[in-house]
């Protein structure tokens, strides 16, 4: 199976893709670590690699020949891929403040990584570029790779439930990250 896991910074992805990966037997590969080292970017601004697309998306495509592979990263809901799943996953807006925050990020990159999870940007552009081929994986509290397969699992099935943070956002704490 071809794997694709995205979502905005801080939902999980790092840890979810080695469990995933150990527990289906598939060869993980973080995106960031190989755009980095095969120089697949176009510049570095303030210490961050800007992603040129189009040598990343060559590139990654070439490795998704594999058939037991998991790719991860947040950048990769920007792009259309060669993939039989992709994983979006999605933290609650209050708790990913409280991971950013611990990983020291900027205030304004902060905000910005939280907006993107309350409007939904990876797991719309995931849509965008996967279509049916996308699922919501709820990470907010520590999950085992049980309830992934499970939740996989109810994808398949067609009975997987949607994830819509600003539903649920106070208008408070909404107008706290614009």
């Amino acid at each position: 199976m071809r794997i694709i896991l995205t979502g905005t910074p801080g939902t999980g992805k790092t840890s979810i893709s080695k469990m995933l990966g150990n527990g289906m037997g598939c060869k993980v590969c973080h995106v960031n670590e190989i755009l980095k080292e095969k120089k697949l970017y176009s510049k570095i601004t303030n210490g961050e690699y800007v992603a040129d697309f189009r040598k990343l998306k060559t590139h990654l495509n070439a490795l998704l020949k594999e058939k037991n592979i998991i790719l991860e990263s947040h950048l990769l809901c920007d792009l259309k891929l060669e993939a039989d799943l992709v994983i979006v996953l999605r933290c609650n807006p209050k708790e990913l403040e409280k991971r950013l925050f611990k990983r020291k990020y900027s205030k304004t990159k902060l905000k910005e990584n939280v907006l993107s999870e309350i409007l939904d940007y990876c797991y719309i552009n995931a849509l965008k570029n996967y279509g049916s081929k996308v699922m919501q994986l709820e990470s907010t509290k520590r999950i085992g790779i049980a309830k992934i397969k499970s939740e996989i699992g109810k994808f398949r099935a067609g009975k997987q439930a949607s994830i819509r943070w600003l539903l649920g956002i106070s208008q408070k704490d909404l107008e706290k990250y614009f």
